[in-house]
C-alpha cells in the first residue's frame, strides 16, 4: 500500500506541472494563437510608431558646431 502512495506522489508533481502550465498558457489552442498574433500587430504598430519618433527627433536636432560660437 505503502509504494502505491509513493508512486501517486511521484506521479503528482508532473500532472499538476502540465495542469498549470495548460491554465497559464490559456489552454484554448486557436484563441491563444490569435491573441498571441494579435499582441504581435499591436507591438509592431507601437514599433512604427517610436521608429518615426524617433526619426522626428533626430531631424528637429541642430548641432553645435564644433568650438561652440557661431559667427
Amino acid at each position: 500500500m505503502s509504494s502505491y502512495l509513493f508512486f501517486l506522489l511521484i506521479l503528482a508533481c508532473p500532472l499538476a506541472m502540465i495542469f498549470m502550465m495548460r491554465g497559464m498558457h490559456g489552454g484554448h489552442g486557436r484563441d491563444a494563437d490569435a491573441a498571441a498574433t494579435t499582441s504581435l500587430e499591436e507591438l509592431r504598430r507601437q514599433r512604427e510608431r517610436l521608429d518615426h519618433e524617433i526619426e522626428e527627433r533626430e531631424t528637429a536636432e541642430t548641432p553645435t558646431p564644433i568650438g561652440g560660437s557661431r559667427r
